[in-house]
């Protein structure tokens, strides 16, 4: 434990000329039924700052007297696109219309300093990073190998079986032992929206058993002529220190937009202990668009976003990252039909290439202690390089809706590891894990929705997957054939996948939804043609298998919503169906007469199943005060061994009184956790879990909309705790005191 903290937030504040404010009043409607959408959420673009709708659908937004952008968005609704300017004020009240979008199975999260009431996971707290939009989703989890860079899980499935995305591009992670999600290369400051899919009906932006997370970045706007923003702030749990600044400007028919960010922090202290020893990091990130626009309706974009990250600590691990880099290109063209009658929409198409290193290694540990190659230093690194386009067009008629995508990429990776020991006479080794692995991949999905007379709303999915993989290294060739014994290790795969959802609306406060899905996830490049990869949750070393099959989920969602003038709820229960489900087993090619050198291969399991159910509720108990809570269980049984599916999340939930009036905001809230005692012991050893409860307590003051000030404290009572998908046991951090400071011009 540090013997004492020292608090330090920088804060520049500009002077500028005292614009004059105004007080815009709006109704948020449904195109259709002309009915009041409940607490919509209204953002000023390009900034943090925004509103709420209330339960009638009014909002009151203080803006100064100048032109401005507003996007406004609700669960269930086509985000809209609004010009504010001083012609527009004097009309009055401004009333805007949503179109009922194609079957909501999405978790839509805009970014934003104002909660929306209907939504309990979009509560304002410390956004530190990317995970922190997505913590509070019930149903999404987070596998933690240290204090940065967490992986996400979806109802209990992670890696492969879960598509993440940025603006819809495939961006591959380097490391073959996950380390680098692809979630850690987009910072909040970059995020206009964080789309969350659970399951697999939605297949526009790939093929997954698990969901979807399209991490949508913010473009230029062409609604200020400049913009600057900044914020710093400190966290105590790890004495993280942090700033961001952001800028923009336009002029005529071009504009551009920046960002860049720099985080530093120490080792962790978790409840009641001395800080974590290798558990620091260091990381900067930084982002640049340039649109121009080429007439009224087509639109130019090139954009350019870097994530460098350093001296990364993972104290359950035997080694630390010392560098992760990602560069992602892209050079995106809209385009956007303005007539009213006209069928075709639009079409956005993108280009890109990224480019992801990663290097670990172990040279500030101990080696001469541990178990697992011991009196070894080895270093490691990994590398892939990925290409593509997306192109999605969309069209509308007598309100029916089609969207159809084209899906190409490629992608290669390569992974090796050194051994060199630390005793004399003991020769170094070489070791290979990916052999420039190259795959190339295409994709056609359509997306078609349409009413079904008055009440019913219907929506179905099909996407067709080609996916050509092969070995390019001819030592990779030589190992991986000699353990197959084949001379082809090509492999090519070329399935189908169909989602069909129907809502029913009761009334106009409650509707229902049934969703059913028949879709695949391919295996990764790393399970088709890893080799000795070490895993550290079972402690095995694993080598990939050519001849995998997809995994091919079967699956059922009932969903339901209500609202009314003081309270709502959403709620679901699913079950998931997967056949040839990719598990580790004993490699019987390999001798494994050792309790510390074990080998698996991967194979294809008869079959596992999922099923739970999430809650989320809020009910407005009084004029600016309010309860919300939510609650998740997944439960997962392995049926080829008849044991649970390991790394399956316990029952967790949360519960938060919220207080928000005018530019005052606060939050106590509680989350907790059960024990998870149904454990794989089979397949990877996995040990149980104790329950938990923390508190934490957050609230924030905006001074006018140009300042904004956040303070809180997490786990008040510094419990200690680890959460179940931690590695190691790892402890979560223990009290956190908090604070930032905004300012914006």
């Amino acid at each position: 434990m540090k013997n004492k903290i020292t608090l330090l937030t920088l804060l520049f504040f500009f002077s500028g000329p005292v614009m004059a404010q105004d007080t815009l009043n709006g109704i948020v409607l449904d195109n259709l039924s002309g009915t009041p959408v409940p607490m919509a959420n209204i953002i000023v673009t390009g900034t943090t700052y925004g509103t709420a709708a209330d339960v009638n659908g009014r909002f009151r937004l203080v803006l100064r007297a100048d032109h401005h952008m507003l996007r406004i968005s609700s669960l269930g609704y086509a985000s809209v696109i609004v010009h504010i300017d001083p012609a527009l004020r004097e009309r009055g009240e401004l009333t805007v219309r949503l179109a009922q979008s194609i079957i909501d199975v999405d978790e839509v999260m805009v970014k934003g300093d104002r909660a929306r009431l209907s939504d309990p996971s979009s509560s304002t707290h410390n956004q530190n990073a990317t995970e922190d939009l997505m913590d509070r989703i019930p149903g999404a989890d987070f596998i933690q190998r240290a204090n940065f860079a967490w992986e996400p899980v979806i109802r209990g499935m992670n890696g492969g079986q879960v598509g993440l995305v940025i603006d819809g591009m495939k961006v591959v992670g380097a490391c073959i032992d996950r380390m680098d999600p692809t979630s850690a290369y987009v910072e909040v400051e970059n995020l206009e929206r964080l789309e969350l899919t659970k399951g697999g009906f939605d297949l526009n932006t790939g093929s997954q058993i698990g969901g979807s997370i399209n991490l949508m970045t913010e473009k230029p706007t062409f609604d200020e002529t400049f913009f600057l923003s900044s914020e710093a702030g400190f966290e105590s749990a790890s004495m993280l220190r942090r700033g961001r600044i952001i800028g923009g400007a336009s002029h005529g028919k071009t504009s551009v937009r920046g960002s860049f960010s720099y985080r530093v922090a120490d080792d962790f202290s978790p409840g009641g202990s001395a800080a974590i020893s290798y558990s620091g990091y260091e990381k900067n990130n930084y982002k640049l668009d340039l649109s121009r626009k080429l007439n009224h309706a087509h639109l130019l974009t090139g954009s350019y976003l870097a994530d460098n990250a350093w001296n990364i600590g993972y104290p359950v691990l035997l080694m630390d990252a010392t560098l992760a880099q990602a560069k992602i290109y892209s050079l995106t063209h809209n385009w956007t039909r303005h007539e009213p009658n006209s069928v075709f929409k639009g079409m956005e198409t993108r280009l890109y290439h990224n480019t992801v290193n990663h290097w670990m290694d172990d040279y500030q540990r101990d080696v001469r202690e541990r178990e697992v190659m011991r009196g070894m230093n080895m270093p490691m690194y990994g590398r892939t390089r990925t290409s593509g386009g997306i192109s999605r067009a969309d069209f509308s008629f007598d309100r029916k809706r089609l969207g159809l995508t084209l899906d190409l990429y490629q992608t290669e990776s390569f992974g090796d590891m050194w051994m060199f020991s630390v005793f004399e006479n003991i020769q170094d080794m070489y070791l290979l894990n990916l052999g420039d692995i190259l795959v190339q991949h295409g994709a056609v999905a359509a997306d078609y929705s349409m009413p079904l007379g008055s009440r019913f709303i219907s929506r179905l999915n099909a996407r067709w997957d080609y996916s050509r993989r092969n070995v390019q290294k001819d030592e990779a060739k030589s190992i991986l054939k000699g353990r197959w014994e084949t001379n082809d290790l090509a492999q090519t795969y070329s399935f189908g996948n169909v989602s069909a959802s129907v809502e029913y609306a009761a009334n106009p406060i409650t509707k229902f939804r049934l969703s059913l899905a028949n879709v695949a996830r391919l295996p990764t490049h790393v399970e088709n043609y890893g080799h000795y990869v070490y895993n550290y949750v079972d402690g095995f070393f694993y080598t990939g298998n050519p001849n995998l099959k997809p995994e091919r989920s079967s699956q059922v969602e009932l969903g339901m919503e209500r609202w009314t003038s003081w309270y709502g709820i959403t709620a679901s229960v699913y079950g998931n169906y997967i056949q040839n489900y990719i598990v580790g087993m004993s490699d019987n090619g390999l001798l494994d007469g050792s309790d510390v050198y074990r080998f698996r291969v991967y194979q294809n399991a008869s079959a596992a199943v999922l099923t739970g159910f999430e809650v989320s509720g809020v009910a407005e108990v009084l004029t600016g005060l309010s309860i919300a809570g939510s609650a998740a269980y997944t439960r997962g049984q392995n049926r080829e061994i008849d044991e649970p599916m390991y790394l399956i999340p316990p029952f967790s939930g949360m519960l938060s009184l919220r207080w928000d009036q005018a530019s005052y905001w606060a939050e106590i809230e509680s989350r907790m956790a059960m024990p998870q005692n149904r454990v794989a012991r089979i397949v990877a050893e996995e040990d149980g879990t104790d329950g938990y409860v923390v508190l934490n307590v957050r609230g924030s003051k905006v001074f006018n909309d140009r300042i904004a000030v956040k303070v809180g404290v997490e786990n008040i009572f510094d419990t200690l705790y680890h959460q179940h998908l931690s590695f190691g046991n790892l402890p979560s951090e223990g009290r956190n005191l908090y604070t930032s400071v905004s300012y914006s011009l």
